[in-house]
């Protein structure tokens, strides 16, 4: 069976779709179109030459110019038209809309929504979102949504063939994300390395966009070093996005990396190894499908401070294996994460029982769920072609 799968970026592939990617490929041809570029930029996880993978590069845009959109609407047109695919799997609203606008007949077009712009937006962009997504929802012959509010909306409008995810979103390696993979003395050693060795450690993982709550990341930890100064330290893993603002003024940001306890670590693939030395993961995003990188801390066994938004309180239960805040106003919203950071901080009975309870279900976090369940679907389809 001939497979389409697009999604908006190559680095996206990478870090999501790599292990289902090659998995098919032992019993399909698989084609991958995205845009070249490397928003998460890591190491590839495959040789991907050695595998059944065709990849043809498009610039899908993840603005909203209709131009734009257009454009690399025709291009995947063009390449659908080629190859002539029984399945064409896209992935993301970005990708979805221009894979959808000009559909051809005959063909299977499924689409997993990593998180509703309808469901997350307000004002313009939020009517501009449910015209775009009500137009994908009823051009697709599957819709695929990773969290409880995301499938509760669609569900109601679209009863047949929606679809929740039932992996927690596409998971993450627990083989990878152990924290036992890692003695004392390896963590002892990174800490030293890093020169944070006695601290407390909050680490925040993703790129520095304001939606994903990177200005309250930097505004509640200044507050708390405030309170405990030479006790706490912040890794930051990961960068900033070309066309996103980090929501930080350019003095912010000028102190933010002079400060010396914060540590820019920048893109990695390890980013297990951090984790196997963070005590709190902070990750107050505003705007999620269900975040891999909160997956990957609680695999890890390491408590998280989020937002209670979509997404994040799939996975985090307050009081349980983290905490949950209510967003409020951006002032409310520091107070509260400082506070619940100072818990932790200062209650080491909390903290353990909270990595206890986070390891008690992580190999429900695995990726090998999500993989099994995209297999097991796209094989009934092949039986039914």
């Amino acid at each position: 069976m001939k497979i389409l799968i697009v999604i908006t970026d190559y680095g996206s592939f990478n870090n999501f779709l790599a292990e289902l990617a090659v998995s098919l490929s032992f019993e399909n041809e698989i084609h991958i179109i995205c845009s070249g570029s490397n928003v998460i930029n890591i190491v590839d996880k495959f040789d991907y030459t050695k595998h059944n993978l065709t990849f043809h590069t498009v610039d899908i845009p993840r603005s909203t110019s209709v131009r734009k959109l257009i454009k690399s609407a025709y291009a995947i047109r063009k390449i659908v038209n080629r190859i002539n695919p029984n399945l064409v799997y896209a992935h993301f609203t970005t990708g979805i809309f221009p894979v959808i606008l000009f559909r051809k007949r005959n063909i299977k077009y499924w689409g997993t929504f990593h998180g509703l712009g309808m469901n997350a937006s307000t004002g313009v962009r939020r009517i501009m979102f449910s015209i775009v997504e009500l137009f994908c929802f009823l051009r697709l012959d599957k819709r695929f949504l990773i969290n409880n509010k995301d499938y509760e909306l669609v569900n109601n409008m679209f009863r047949e063939n929606t679809f929740k995810y039932n992996s927690y979103g596409v998971g993450c390696d627990v083989y990878k994300f152990d924290k036992n993979r890692f003695t004392e003395i390896d963590r002892l050693n990174l800490k030293e390395n890093l020169n944070i060795d006695g601290k407390f450690v909050i680490t925040y993982t993703g790129r520095f966009v304001d939606f994903k709550g990177f200005d309250l990341v930097y505004h509640s930890f200044l507050k708390l070093e405030e309170e405990f100064p030479c006790e706490v330290v912040l890794l930051l893993i990961g960068g900033r996005d070309p066309i996103h603002t980090t929501g930080l003024t350019k003095q912010e940001e000028d102190y933010l990396f002079n400060n010396k306890s914060i540590v820019n670590i920048g893109y990695t693939s390890e980013v297990e190894k951090y984790l196997a030395i963070t005590d709190v993961f902070l990750f107050p995003s505003k705007k999620e499908g269900l975040p891999v990188c909160i997956v990957e801390a609680l695999a890890m066994g390491v408590p998280v401070v989020t937002l209670d938004e979509r997404g994040n309180s799939d996975v985090v239960k307050n009081d349980y294996n983290g905490y949950l805040v209510k967003s409020v106003s951006k002032s409310n919203d520091i107070n509260q994460i400082v506070e619940k950071l100072k818990i932790l901080h200062g209650n080491e009975n909390i903290l353990d029982k909270f990595s206890s309870n986070c390891l008690k279900n992580r190999q429900n976090y695995s990726r090998s769920f999500f993989v099994d369940e995209q297999l097991k679907l796209i094989n009934d389809l092949r039986l039914g072609l």
